[in-house]
């Protein structure tokens, strides 16, 4: 205690630079203690104890570290840890004391003999500690969302906020609500930042629920069933609705439909609400079972009914119909019918079926005479079929004493019979049938013809009369039979055939298989020559029958044939011509003739004529062209020259061909032309062109002896006037100009005329 007070005092000098919390603090750093020990081991240095926050929030983890300890000394502390530093969460202002034990020996044995204990104290100053007591409040319902928490703090430093589950802290404590149970955090922070927190949990009740008991109604569809509801959970004081009707203390409800599902409600105290689908099912169905076994025969009443039942409850009794009710499950004598059958158990619930006793259908017998055919006179026969009945039927004829098995009596007569027969229930029915004499068999032919002239696609159709029996069977003589009335695969060809009956009875006929594609040649369209000697004639046959493609033979009068084999032929002279054609199988047909005759005759060759003044003349008056040949040039047409007269305009040789309905004449004898000067009469009419050619302007000098009016004729090659002037009565020499309008470039005559005085120059317009 006294070495205490030395440091006490030791340290005061320095009071002047600590705070009064430092001082303390540095006190409880700079306690020492030790142990005196009389052996020869030194004493311990002076235990310390620093503090790595001296001050802190309650809860705040902090640092004591203590040195001064030699190393072959321990370090303990009063809260049990070990070590030279250790880490502390005070939750008040608390003193910490560590203790350093060194182990004392004796001299030369190193044996420790004893313990020198030196201690230190270091104290943790905590800020006022914040006391946080969260209250809550539970939610009404389970699964509501109405819970509350108040958040309750005494204590820290200064002013307190308050934060909920993580929000933001707020300085206002008010309750949080609309929360749903569970569990939440809450935390109270003071001025300093020293925080407290805590968890809190929100309850809910237990959840309503309820346990229910079904009782069914009696019978199938009945209205007697019953629930009866406890329920469990909430916060008690119970009632219980159905199909939101009005609620009731007591969970039993009555009279409920059968197969109808309920609505229940439950509700507690805080009126929380639960519902549950309660389905009132029926009892067990009744699975009635009936066995029946038909009447024997038609009409007879003899057939049972059965009946076997489950379900329901309690002895069975069984009604047909309106009729008794009975223990026995049996019902006997009934004849075809359909029967209600009810099934009444022991709470008088009943369960119905319908049945039908069935017959076999009536034993009916059709019967088919086999008539007496060619083979003599008890070759008859009937066969007889069953429809309906039970079973195997047996026969017996009128005439004979024993049943058979077999449905066909041989060997009869033309006659009245009676077959009966019995079925294997006894069921009998009768039919009456004459046995007759057959006609004749007849055969008739019907021939399809074949589709060309080598094609094995012709056929033969059968009909037949008389006979015996509906089958046929149908040949070609020395073929196999067959069963269809057609044969086919016929060539055209004659052919002898055979039909047979049912017995065996023939008939033959021969029938003819013809071509049905067979070709027919005609003429189509004929167009004869235009002009006599003309080689525009055409010609068209037309080919019915046979199959593509065809080649056609067209051959001349002088038995040549044409080049190209096809229905339609160009440039036909005048003749007559002989057609045939083959197809593609080969066919062939009759020729034909195709005449070829020409439309017009020729013109008659024209004559042509020259007068004294050049003009040059022919005989006939329409049709007309004037042809010109210059040198060795060809003839051509002179333009514009269709008239009987023509005024030539340049030397060479002119001719004449006359065209009639299209056909041109022999061409006249040319007339070799030769243009000269024209000798002036004793009055001479002379004139000049300037220029020559002209442009776009006649322009004339005319000078004459003697006083008259000129005509001025602008003449083109054919002679028409394309222009045509007068000049006023004059003597001398006179000038006249007149413009071109419409005349085209060419070569033309200009011809003056002035009483009986003319003159004629040739000119050129370009």
């Amino acid at each position: 205690m006294n070495q205490s007070v030395q440091v006490f005092f030791l340290f005061f000098k320095q009071i002047n630079r600590l705070t009064l919390l430092g001082l303390f603090t540095l006190l409880s750093l700079s306690t020492t203690a030790w142990a005196i020990d009389d052996g020869e081991n030194q004493a311990p240095s002076a235990l310390a104890v620093s503090v790595t926050s001296a001050t802190v929030c309650a809860g705040t983890k902090t640092d004591l570290t203590a040195s001064g300890c030699p190393a072959n000394g321990s370090i303990r502390w009063s809260t049990t840890q070990t070590g030279a530093t250790i880490t502390v969460t005070p939750g008040k202002t608390t003193t910490y004391t560590a203790f350093c034990d060194v182990p004392n020996t004796s001299p030369g044995s190193g044996t420790a003999t004893s313990v020198t204990t030196t201690t230190a104290t270091g104290t943790v100053q905590v800020y006022t500690p914040i006391v946080l007591t969260p209250t809550s409040l539970s939610t009404l319902c389970n699964g509501g969302k109405d819970g509350q928490v108040a958040i309750n703090a005494t204590g820290g430093t200064g002013a307190l906020q308050y934060q909920f589950n993580g929000q933001s802290f707020q300085t206002t404590n008010t309750a949080f609500g609309n929360l749903t149970a569970g569990t939440y955090t809450v935390a109270v922070k003071d001025a300093i930042g020293c925080i407290a927190q805590a968890t809190v949990e929100v309850k809910q009740p237990p959840a309503l629920s309820a346990s229910v008991s079904v009782v069914l109604p009696k019978c199938l569809g009945g209205a007697d069933g019953a629930l009866l509801a406890v329920a469990f959970g909430g916060v008690g004081d119970y009632r219980y609705l159905l199909d939101l009707g009005a609620p009731q203390v007591s969970g039993t409800f009555i009279n409920l439909k059968a197969n109808t599902t309920y609505s229940l409600g439950v509700t507690d105290k805080n009126n929380c609400i639960f519902f549950q689908d309660v389905r009132i099912g029926s009892p067990a169905p009744f699975d009635i079972k009936l066995d029946m076994k038909p009447a024997r025969c038609t009409g007879s009443a003899d057939g049972i009914v059965t009946v076997s039942a489950t379900g329901g409850a309690g002895t069975y009794q069984y009604q047909l119909g309106t009729g008794p009710v009975q223990t026995g499950t049996q019902f006997t004598g009934l004849a075809a019918n359909t029967y209600e059958i009810t099934v009444i158990d022991g709470n008088g619930c009943q369960g119905k079926k319908t049945v039908v006793v069935e017959q076999p259908a009536p034993l009916t017998l059709t019967a088919v005479a086999g008539a007496v055919n060619c083979f003599g006179p008890n070759s008859g026969s009937i066969k007889v079929t069953p429809t309906g009945g039970t079973g195997a039927t047996r026969y017996q004829l009128s005439t004979g004493k024993t049943p058979q098995t077999s449905n066909v009596f041989t060997g009869l007569a033309v006659g009245d019979y009676t077959v009966v027969g019995t079925d294997a229930n006894g069921c009998t029915s009768l039919v009456s049938v004459a046995v007759g004499v057959a006609e004749p068999l007849k055969a008739q032919v019907v021939s399809l013809a074949a589709t060309c002239c080598v094609c094995p696609t012709g056929a033969v159709k059968f009909t037949t009369t008389g006979g015996t029996g509906t089958v046929r069977q149908y040949q070609v003589i020395g073929q196999p039979y067959q069963t269809e009335s057609q044969i086919n695969g016929l060539r055209p060809n004659t052919y002898r055939l055979r039909v047979a009956d049912e017995v065996g009875c023939t008939d033959s006929i021969v029938a003819v298989v013809t071509d049905g594609a067979a070709i027919t040649l005609s003429a189509g369209t004929i167009k004869d020559v235009t002009c006599t000697g003309g080689q525009d004639g055409q010609a068209t046959v037309q080919v019915a029958g046979g199959t593509k493609p065809f080649k056609f033979y067209w051959t001349t009068e002088r038995r040549d044939t044409l080049k190209t084999f096809t229905a339609t032929q160009a440039t036909l002279t005048e003749g007559t011509y002989t057609v045939s054609v083959v197809d593609s199988n080969q066919c062939s047909t009759n020729t034909l003739f195709v005449p070829i005759k020409a439309q017009y005759p020729l013109p008659a060759k024209p004559l042509v004529t020259q007068t004294g003044s050049g003009t040059l003349l022919t005989d006939p008056m329409a049709g007309i062209q004037w042809y010109i040949r210059a040198g060795g040039d060809p003839g051509k047409p002179v333009p514009n020259a269709t008239g009987p007269s023509l005024v030539p305009y340049q030397s060479g040789q002119y001719y004449v061909v006359v065209t009639a309905n299209g056909c041109a004449s022999p061409p006249s004898d040319a007339i070799n032309f030769v243009l000269t000067a024209l000798a002036e009469p004793p009055s001479s009419l002379s004139v000049r062109v300037v220029p020559n050619p002209i442009v776009d302007r006649l322009r004339i000098e005319v000078e004459q002896d003697e006083r008259s009016m000129v005509t001025v004729q602008l003449l083109d090659a054919s002679g028409r006037t394309v222009m045509a002037q007068h000049i006023p009565a004059f003597t001398g020499k006179k000038q006249a100009e007149w413009p071109l309008t419409g005349v085209a470039t060419g070569s033309y005559l200009l011809k003056l005329n002035a009483n009986a005085r003319q003159s004629v120059i040739r000119v050129l317009v370009e």
